[in-house]
């Protein structure tokens, strides 16, 4: 069903994807094109979601504690909240009510490989990082506060519950569906036309909604309203990054292993902020020099033709 009225036949919205956005990105005018209605319901659903959930945070906790209880703390409250969350918001308002595909918002099976890859490497690397930096220190290699404290099914699961959850709900709604939808929106609106600019205005546009979203999880946490601009500085920087990664890569499963790894690295052993180093040098590599690391781990980045 379609619930677009101000959508016209198929044409080139967004110019030519490549030339814009460099080899290897995403391709948006291959993405279907949804409604201003759809948009704003998930925005709106995405806000009162996100606040009823904090609002509740202690009822929920006590419904879901058996479930965390019998699985030994592998599946948490962020799992299976933020699950409901993608039943409810991806796909009764996103592919249901806005008439996607999944592959329409980045849902496809054959990057699935790709972004475990990068995800998995990227760990690696943050794990051989900190146990380096220990042995430059002088100091002892001892497993992580946190596997020792909780030992490794919490530890796992929260990781788990990232992946399969909060990482999975948010690169989906605020980069897969939001930016590349308000990109198109935003070029047909444009009086020039420009694909570039059409991008900037929703890049910004959708990880400023992305950044609103995160509002109420710093009240929850005690931030004083003065102090509110400094606590959502992050969420913004960090939207960015990954909607530029996912734009960069056409691949949001790399974008979700990144996300996941950036809220919970699941360390081995503790060292410190520096593990954020290797996690910002892949986003790096990733952004600058993409088309040239795909050709060197030989990854064919081409896909076979979809019928719509």
């Amino acid at each position: 069903m379609s619930h677009d009225p101000d959508t016209v036949p198929e044409r080139d919205t967004m110019g030519n994807d490549r030339a814009v956005f460099g080899r290897g990105a995403l391709e948006i005018d291959a993405l279907r094109e949804t409604s201003w209605a759809t948009i704003g319901a998930v925005v709106i659903a995405g806000v009162m979601a996100v606040t009823l959930f904090h609002l509740t945070l202690p009822a929920i906790s006590d419904a879901l504690g058996p479930v965390f209880e019998a699985t030994g703390g592998f599946v948490d409250v962020t799992l299976l909240v933020n699950l409901a969350f993608v039943v409810v918001i991806v796909g009764g308002i996103i592919l249901w009510f806005g008439d996607l595909r999944p592959r329409d918002v980045g849902l496809v099976q054959e990057d699935v490989p790709l972004g475990i890859g990068i995800t998995v490497g990227t760990w690696i690397l943050v794990q051989v990082t900190g146990v380096v930096v220990l042995i430059l220190r002088g100091e002892s290699l001892a497993l992580a506060d946190s596997l020792v404290r909780f030992g490794i099914l919490p530890v796992v699961g929260g990781f788990v519950g990232q992946v399969f959850g909060n990482a999975l709900y948010e690169e989906v709604v605020y980069r897969a569906f939001l930016l590349p939808q308000l990109a198109k929106k935003f070029t047909r609106l444009s009086k020039s036309g420009s694909p570039r600019t059409a991008f900037l205005f929703a890049l910004l546009a959708s990880q400023i909604v992305f950044t609103l979203v995160h509002v109420p999880g710093r009240f929850a946490a005690g931030v004083e309203v003065g102090d509110l601009p400094v606590f959502l500085v992050a969420p913004f920087v960090l939207g960015v990054l990954f909607a530029l990664i996912y734009v960069r890569t056409g691949n949001l499963f790399v974008t979700i292993g990144l996300h996941a790894l950036v809220n919970d690295p699941v360390l081995l052993v503790d060292a410190g902020g520096v593990v954020l180093v290797p996690l910002l040098s892949v986003v790096l590599a990733i952004l600058v020099a993409w088309p040239s690391l795909l050709t060197w781990v030989g990854v064919d980045e081409s896909r076979p033709e979809q019928s719509s």
